[in-house]
């Protein structure tokens, strides 16, 4: 990097920021100055690509003999690194999703495994991968997947960093966190006193040898759900977290335990900090691969390939055939002809020159649960499955095909064909642009061969008939495709006859461009796009990676008038063998085929106002992302519109960068490629990949965010990303959902919105699904003054299990009728009916003694919750105050309500109450004993997790199931394994809050990320054929 200056006012920008961190864990991303601290992205980025070297050898893609960890995925991803580039992006919206987790939801304790939650964070690991690995088996979703797969690893990490697993026993894992239905673990009960008092000056460093157990426990921290008890004793007490903002810590037992950064000046047990990095590290490894356990043993291995984006450059460049049959009973008369055509289809492709990398088969049916899915690369197994097609069911006519289209293009390899067989339109019309967006992102064609469509059916409305036909005629536009309607089954037959021989042509004429590919780069850059006019000159900036250059000129198709000049000054003849020009209706295009290195320049002379776009072959590229920055000066993802006047963060990731090449600034461009302002570019990070940011405010719409500098030749580049940001003066947000929805329980969805303006402002709230839960509000009015929120709730009930629902909700200017926020969120619908929790009463006891401390064991409050469940019995209730005592009936039958009371004193300000059914799926109950609304001291807290707490309490199944149910009462002992103590290490340990950056290390950067992973990834070489074993060789 050639801009040192730059980069050490980033570092003053985070030492005024960071240190005042409110983060209660592993940093969301690196700290420049403490370069010892390890954050959620660099466990991430160690566990995934350690976990994936293991897939990769485990399933034989990559013959790992004799080869370090490096060599094997850089084989693997191909020769130009940009599928390698896109895997480590895979990873940064991994940790996007767990860093929505750490903000988001900062106050309640178990996701950050704080307040002794142990065992309710265990539960909610293992619930949501419970919920994962039933979606990824019924319908998957990838967007769904990754989502949930960060939110498991954000707590389990926490568990290292947050537990006193560590002082225990070192950077050893317990594998059974977040998989196994028990820990093997003996965990300190509420009454137990875990810590010491030790300084509560953080910039000490004197806070060691504080826990005084052999039992797991885990720190209190101030402003959490669960409050740290008063101590019984003078100079013990529970432990706290102990950050600086942590209030807690100056209570018995002061200090604390945490550990998630490596400065003594942000975390008391700074020391161990390493040993909880390579902790969470191999708990990632583990909870991820391991052979039985792991989540790539469940995902199976294609969709592990498309979740964390496991994809070589040859895999690409292959392709697949994809058939997605409707098996309603209605195709019965037509099921032999698509069978028959199907089997021959496959019979002839596989002896083609290009056989397809795998078969996909997708059926569906009504109800949409019904749908399944398999994927072969054996064509022999693809026949016998499309021969053992049956149908049934389906009465009306629309059928879900638009589910199933969407699961065929998931599963489905780029530049592939899907072939979808049914005779009646899209019930689901509503995932019209789902559909849309996913074919168009792996260019897919689809192919709609629908036979006697609605035949002798009962039909809805006329209207809506025609809207669920045309939704294939639309998809098939918009992505390349086409519709084929036949009135007989023998047309059908003879079509997909036709369409086997169209495809072998295809492939044909695709193999030798497919061997010439394979040795190209893999991403068409953007360089740049402007408007120009008569006259009027367009710099064209030619660095050393681009191997081919493509100009688009919009506004003329009479390439005479265009002046193409060389870096030299000479001009170009659009006549030679090196240039293509091809001319269409206001369109020109100019391809040139190894284009010399520096400044080209164009002219145009006409009368004509000009687009030119301007693109080129290149390894290397950039993307861009929107952060907000928090106050702590950390970064998080933000999903709607920036508010004007507030300040940003734009996030430049580059892709494959030239060695010896300097960044000098971030700009952003219009849509006709103006420049709307210039921002000196700071470094962010350097591995896995390249990244710089900018700070910025926005006053007007951007389309683009450019990169600019120079490659080692002193030649200047610009790289560009399509990035349209709109700034408002408004926000709309919606809490966190985590979870399912419950089936057939009524949930909430909870929305604040912002005005940030000067004037009032009366917006529309609109809020749709499509698959039709939403049961209230689904359009509310708002009038909200300069400077003020309002937060609304709208119910949503899911009445199908396993099923996904998409939520879309919008934020209108009702003056301009102008759309100025939306979001779109995807949830699912519980395999089960989960169980909610409802408040009942709570006097006001302790609202009446509040801050009178002296006598707070003496005043004793009574509160009632009830737990509705059904199906799935309820294994454990617990609380989390030692003072409060539980009364309720034995959790013996499968069916509630269960009615729970609860008493204890007022020396706690707050409750939560936690219902944990047999699959470890929980609800929750808080109640807030000293609310700041003395007038409203009883608090449902809706939380977002697998068993949300329900407002309203309402009989969902009627009366209750044929009377008194006999039941048995099994009583199970916990057995708990003691766990050994292991005295902490003596060696002395360097603080990591002062230490100089090596501006070199920069400057050098490494194009050859071989190399550079060698001593980034391992502290010593893997080197084996078989997975390897070594690191699970500490797990506990």
């Amino acid at each position: 990097m050639k801009h040192p200056d730059c980069f050490i006012g980033y570092l003053m920008f985070l030492v005024s920021l960071v240190e005042r961190s409110s983060v209660s864990a592993f940093p969301p991303q690196n700290i420049p100055q403490e370069r010892l601290t390890k954050s959620h992205n660099t466990i991430n980025v160690y566990g995934i690509y350690l976990s994936t070297h293991q897939f990769l050898l485990r399933h034989s893609f990559v013959n790992g003999t004799g080869k370090p960890v490096s060599e094997v995925l850089s084989e693997f991803f191909g020769n130009d690194g940009y599928y390698q580039s896109i895997f480590y992006q895979n990873i940064l919206k991994i940790t996007d999703h767990q860093n929505i987790v750490q903000k988001e939801l900062a106050s309640f304790a178990h996701y950050h495994v704080n307040g002794e939650q142990i065992l309710t964070a265990h539960n909610y690991v293992r619930s949501l991968r419970k919920s994962l690995i039933d979606l990824a088996q019924s319908r998957p979703d990838i967007d769904i997947l990754r989502e949930r797969v960060g939110q498991c690893l954000y707590t389990l990490q926490q568990f290292y960093s947050n537990t006193n697993w560590v002082e225990l026993h070192g950077d050893t894992i317990i594998k059974e966190f977040g998989i196994s239905a028990t820990l093997p673990v003996s965990i300190s009960n509420l009454s137990d006193e875990p810590c010491s008092d030790c300084p509560t000056d953080l910039t000490s460093g004197l806070c060691k040898n504080n826990t005084i157990t052999t039992k797991l426990t885990s720190g209190y921290k101030s402003e959490q759900d669960v409050p740290k008890p008063l101590s019984n004793n003078q100079g013990i007490g529970k432990c706290s977290h102990g950050s600086q903002d942590d209030t807690s810590r100056l209570k018995s037992a002061t200090g604390g335990i945490y550990k998630g950064r490596s400065s003594s000046a942000n975390a008391p047990h700074f020391y161990l900090h390493n040993e909880a990095f390579e902790a969470a590290k191999l708990a990632t490894i583990y909870f991820l691969s391991d052979e039985n356990d792991g989540l790539f043993s469940h995902l199976g291995i294609y969709l592990t390939k498309e979740v964390f984006q496991i994809k070589s450059k040859k895999e690409i460049m292959d392709y697949s055939i994809t058939f997605v049959i409707d098996v309603t009973g209605s195709m019965s008369d037509n099921i032999a002809s698509v069978i028959q055509g199907a089997t021959t289809f496959v019979e002839q492709i596989r002896q083609s020159e290009r056989i397809p990398e795998k078969y996909i088969l997708v059926t569906f049916s009504d109800p949409v649960d019904l749908e399944e899915n398999r994927v072969t690369n054996d064509a022999d197994e693809m026949i016998s499955w499309i021969n053992g097609l049956t149908v049934s069911g389906g009465d009306d006519c629309p059928e879900y095909s638009l589910s199933g289209l969407i699961t065929g293009a998931t599963l489905s390899n780029h530049n592939s064909s899907i072939f979808l067989y049914t005779d009646a339109p899209a019930k689901d019309e509503l995932r019209q642009t789902e559909v849309t967006e996913i074919m168009q992102r792996k260019n897919l064609t689809p192919k709609f061969r629908v036979v006697n469509e609605c035949a002798g059916r009962r039909k809805r409305d006329t209207y809506r008939y025609k809207r669920q036909s045309s939704v294939y005629d639309s998809i098939a536009q918009a992505t390349g495709g086409d519709v084929e309607r036949f009135s007989s089954s023998q047309e059908l037959a003879d079509k997909v006859e036709e369409d086997l021989m169209n495809e072998l042509s295809i492939i044909q004429s695709n193999s030798s461009q497919a061997i010439y590919q394979n040795n190209q780069p893999s991403s068409m850059s953007i360089i740049k796009w402007t408007s120009t006019i008569t006259d009027q000159l367009t710099n064209i900036e030619v660095d050393n990676s681009i191997d081919f250059l493509r100009i688009e000129i919009n506004g003329t198709s009479n390439s005479s008038g265009i002046l193409l000049r060389h870096p030299n000054g000479s001009l170009v003849d659009l006549g030679s063998q090196d240039i293509i020009v091809q001319n269409s209706d206001f369109l020109t295009i100019l391809s040139i085929k190894s284009p010399p290195k520096g400044q080209w320049t164009l002219e145009y002379i006409g009368s004509n106002p000009l687009t030119i776009n301007v693109t080129a072959s290149s390894s290397f590229d950039i993307s861009s992302y929107l952060r907000e920055i928090s106050s702590e000066g950390f970064f998080y993802p933000i999903s709607c519109n920036p508010v004007l006047d507030k300040e940003y963060a734009i996030v430049v990731l580059l892709e494959n960068i030239p060695a010896n090449s300097s960044i000098s600034s971030i700009v952003l461009v219009d849509d006709k490629g103006n420049v709307v302002t210039t921002i000196v570019a700071n470094l962010l990070s350097v591995t896995p990949n390249l990244q710089y940011f900018a700070k910025t405010k926005f006053y007007k719409q951007i389309a683009g965010v450019q990169i600019h500098g120079q490659d080692s030749a002193s030649q200047q580049f610009i790289r560009t990303s399509k990035h349209t940001i709109n700034p408002v003066d408004v926000t709309l947000t919606m809490k966190p959902f985590i979870g399912d929805l419950s089936l057939s329980n009524l949930e909430q969805l909870e929305y604040t919105i912002t005005n940030h303006g000067g004037n009032n402002k009366s917006l529309s709230l609109d809020v749709s699904d499509d698959k039709g839960y939403i049961v209230e509000n689904r359009s509310i009015q708002l009038h909200i003054p300069p400077g003020e929120s309002e937060n609304k709730q709208v119910f949503i009930r899911g009445t199908h299990p396993l099923t996904i629902v998409t939520v879309t909700t919008s934020l209108k200017d009702e003056e301009t009728q102008i759309v100025l926020q939306k979001l779109t969120k995807k949830l699912t619908v519980s395999s089960a009916m989960r169980p909610t929790c409802n408040l009942t009463s709570l006097g006001d006891t302790c609202q009446n003694h509040r801050g009178n401390d002296s006598n707070c064991y003496d005043v004793i409050w009574q509160g009632s919750a009830r737990v509705n469940y059904f199906g799935v019995g309820i294994a454990s209730l617990d609380v989390s105050s030692s003072s409060v005592n539980l009364t309720y009936s034995p959790l013996w039958s499968s069916y509630g309500p269960l009615d729970v009371t609860l008493q204890g004193d007022c020396c706690t300000r707050s409750i939560v109450l936690t219902a944990t059914d047999n699959d470890g799926f929980i609800a929750q109950c808080r109640f807030n004993l000293f609310s700041e609304d003395s007038s409203n001291i009883i608090t449902d807290s809706f939380e977002p997790i697998d068993k949300k707490e329900t407002v309203l309490n309402l009989t969902i199944l009627g009366a209750a199931i044929g009377g008194a149910l006999a039941g048995i009462v099994i009583l199970t002992t916990g057995v708990f394994l003691k766990i050994r103590h292991s005295s902490l290490k003596s060696s002395k340990v360097k603080d990591d809050t002062d230490i100089q950056i090596d501006i070199s290390r920069v400057e050098k950067w490494d194009q050859n990320k071989t190399a550079h992973f060698r001593t980034f990834m391992l502290r010593e070489p893997i080197v084996s054929s078989t997975p390897a074993e070594s690191f699970f060789g500490r797990v506990h």
